[in-house]
C-alpha cells in the first residue's frame, strides 16, 4: 500500500514594510518655455523601474514624473507648462527576506510641493510612499488518499483554500482620435493636458479580464485665432480584454488599475484644421486571480491488522473571509483663500485618494484617508485670469468585516468613483466625492497535512489484552473515529452493532463495542 498525494502550493504572507521616501531636487526652466511668474497647478506621479529582492535587504529604483502649469511673465495672462522627473534609488533593510520570496511593492505619490526659486528655477519635494508585501511560497505535498488499502480504514478532511491561478503585471494601452466639438476654434498650441481615469470596472473572463471605463481629459490651448484661452473637457469610454493564463470566468480577483504614460497630440481633420486629438494612454493592470477551492485531503487512518504509523506537516494556508466593495460619500466645503482672486467659472476637477492609516475594529477595517482635490477655475483677475483652488476632504470609514481576527490578512484598493463641484458664491464651492474601498481578506489557518506512513506488524499483546466485547461510556469529545481506532474495530461495525441512525455522539451514550 501507498499514499496518492496531491501537490499544494501555497503563499505565506511573511510581512509587509510600510516606508516613506523624500525627494527634494532644484529644477532648471527647460529653454523652450518662458519665464515663471506664479505657479498654478502642479501634479505627479511615482514609476518604479526595478525592484531587487536580496537576502535581509531589497533595493528599489524609481522616479517622480511631474507637470507644472504656471502664469508666464509679460501681460496678457499667458500660460505655459512644463514637465520633468527626479529618480531616486534606495536599498531597503527587510528582515528574513530571501530572494525566492514574493515581492509586491505598491507605491503612491503621498505629496508633492514644487516651488519658485526664481523665474528660470524650480524647487521638486515630494514624499513617496511605498508598500512591500512579502510571501514565501512553499510547495506540500500532502495524502490525498491510499493506494492498495484493502481493509485501511480512512478519514478525510475538506479544507476551504484559495488557490493563486494568476499573479502577473500587464498593461491595456488605449488609443483613440478624438475630434472636438464644433463649437471650440481650432488648435494652434497645446498647453496642458490632464488624464483621469473613471468608472473602472474589470471581470475575470475565460483566460482573459475584461477591463472597462472612460478617460476624463482636460485642455487647455490657444487657438488660431485672437480668441481667449480655451479650455475643453472630453469623456472617452474605452473597453477591452488583456490575456490571463489560468483565468476563468466566476474566479475571485484582485485587479489594480492606475495610469501610467498619458500622451495627447494634435493633428489635422478630413479638411485639414487642427482639430484632432490623438490620445494615448497606457493603463499598468496588477492581477491577481484566485480559484476557491475545496481541498480534500487524508486526516487519518488506520488498520485492524497492521499498526500504521504517519508523518505530518503543519500546512500554512489561506481562505477566503470575505469580498466587500464599500463607497464612502463624502460631501465638503472649500473656501477661496483671502490672497487668492475669486472664482468667476470652474473649469475643471479632479482628486486623489490618500490613505493616512487603516486598522481593525469590533466592526471590521476602519480607514482614515482625504481627498486631495485640485480645481481649475477662471478668476476675477485680469493679469492672472486661470488659477487653482486646492485642499484636502477627510474621510473615515468602517468597512464591515465579520470574524476578523489579529492574522487576518486583507487589502484595500482606494480609488476616486466621483467627484463633481457646484459654485456656491464667487469665494466658497461644495464638493461631492465617492470613493471606492474594494476590500479582498483572508482567513490564515494552520492544518496538519500526512505526508508519509510507515507500516509495521500489528501488537497483538496490546490487541489481546482488550476484551472481545466491551460496555462503552460516551466521554466529551469521542468519536466514532476515535473509539474505532483505540478498540481496532471499523465505524461500520460500531453503527451495526449499535444500530446508530447518525455519527454524533452525546456524552453518557452507552455504547457496545466488539472488537474486529
Amino acid at each position: 500500500m501507498q499514499l496518492l498525494k496531491k501537490e499544494i502550493r501555497t503563499n505565506n504572507h511573511k510581512t509587509t514594510r510600510t516606508i516613506q521616501l523624500t525627494i527634494d531636487e532644484d529644477y532648471n526652466v527647460p529653454d523652450s518655455r518662458q519665464d515663471i511668474d506664479k505657479i498654478i497647478l502642479s501634479q505627479g506621479k511615482v514609476v518604479l523601474d526595478e525592484c531587487e529582492p536580496m537576502v535581509d535587504r531589497m533595493r528599489i529604483k524609481g522616479h517622480v514624473s511631474f507637470q507644472m502649469l504656471y502664469a508666464a511673465g509679460g501681460d496678457g495672462g499667458d500660460l505655459d507648462a512644463m514637465e520633468g522627473m527626479v529618480p531616486f534609488e534606495e536599498t531597503l533593510n527587510i528582515d528574513n527576506l530571501l530572494p525566492s520570496y514574493e515581492t509586491k511593492v505598491s507605491c503612491e505619490l503621498e505629496d508633492l510641493a514644487i516651488s519658485m526659486i526664481h523665474s528660470r528655477k524650480i524647487e521638486v519635494r515630494g514624499l513617496v510612499g511605498l508598500t512591500i508585501d512579502v510571501t514565501e511560497p512553499d510547495v506540500i505535498e500532502g495524502a490525498e488518499g491510499i493506494e492498495n488499502g484493502d481493509q485501511i480504514q480512512c478519514m478525510y478532511k475538506k479544507l476551504p483554500y484559495m488557490r493563486t491561478v494568476a499573479d502577473q503585471k500587464d498593461i491595456y494601452r488605449v488609443r483613440e482620435n478624438v475630434t472636438i466639438p464644433q463649437s471650440k476654434p481650432n488648435i494652434r498650441h497645446l498647453i496642458w493636458h490632464s488624464v483621469t481615469l473613471n468608472e473602472v470596472e474589470t471581470k475575470p473572463l475565460d483566460q482573459k479580464i475584461s477591463i472597462r471605463g472612460e478617460l476624463e481629459i482636460f485642455l487647455i490651448y490657444r487657438a488660431e485665432d485672437q480668441s481667449p484661452l480655451q479650455y475643453l473637457n472630453l469623456d472617452i469610454p474605452f473597453s477591452g480584454e488583456v490575456d490571463c493564463m489560468g483565468c476563468m470566468e466566476g474566479m475571485t480577483s484582485d485587479i489594480g488599475v492606475t495610469l501610467s504614460d498619458t500622451t495627447v497630440n494634435v493633428g489635422p481633420d478630413e479638411d485639414g484644421e487642427e482639430r484632432v486629438l490623438n490620445v494615448e494612454v497606457n493603463l499598468d493592470l496588477d492581477v491577481r486571480i484566485y480559484q476557491e477551492e475545496e481541498l480534500t485531503l487524508l486526516g487519518d487512518l488506520f488498520s485492524t491488522n497492521a499498526d500504521i504509523q504517519v508523518e505530518t506537516e503543519d500546512m500554512e494556508y489561506e481562505s477566503l473571509l470575505v469580498r466587500n466593495n464599500a463607497q464612502a460619500r463624502i460631501v465638503e466645503k472649500l473656501k477661496v483663500p483671502e490672497n487668492q482672486p475669486k472664482i468667476l467659472q470652474v473649469c475643471y476637477i479632479e482628486g486623489d485618494v490618500k490613505i493616512d492609516d487603516m486598522h481593525t475594529t469590533q466592526e471590521g477595517i476602519q480607514v482614515e484617508g482625504a481627498v486631495a482635490v485640485r480645481i481649475l477655475y477662471l478668476a476675477e483677475d485680469d493679469a492672472h485670469p486661470m488659477n487653482c483652488l486646492s485642499g484636502y476632504l477627510p474621510f473615515t470609514y468602517v468597512v464591515e468585516v465579520k470574524n476578523l481576527t489579529p492574522d487576518t490578512v486583507y487589502h484595500i484598493r482606494p480609488s476616486l468613483e466621483q467627484i463633481s463641484s457646484i459654485m456656491l458664491g464667487s469665494d466658497e464651492v461644495e464638493i461631492k466625492a465617492v470613493v471606492n474601498l474594494k476590500l479582498l481578506a483572508f482567513e490564515k489557518r494552520v492544518c496538519p497535512v500526512i505526508t508519509d506512513m510507515s507500516v509495521s506488524e500489528i501488537d497483538y499483546e496490546e490487541m489481546n489484552r482488550l476484551a472481545g466485547i466491551v460496555g462503552y461510556i460516551v466521554q466529551d469529545g469521542d468519536t466514532l473515529w476515535n473509539i474505532a481506532k483505540r478498540y481496532y474495530t471499523t465505524i461500520d461495525n460500531l453503527r451495526s452493532v449499535n444500530d446508530l441512525s447518525q455519527d454524533e455522539l452525546i456524552s453518557g451514550q452507552k455504547l457496545v463495542i466488539v472488537k474486529g
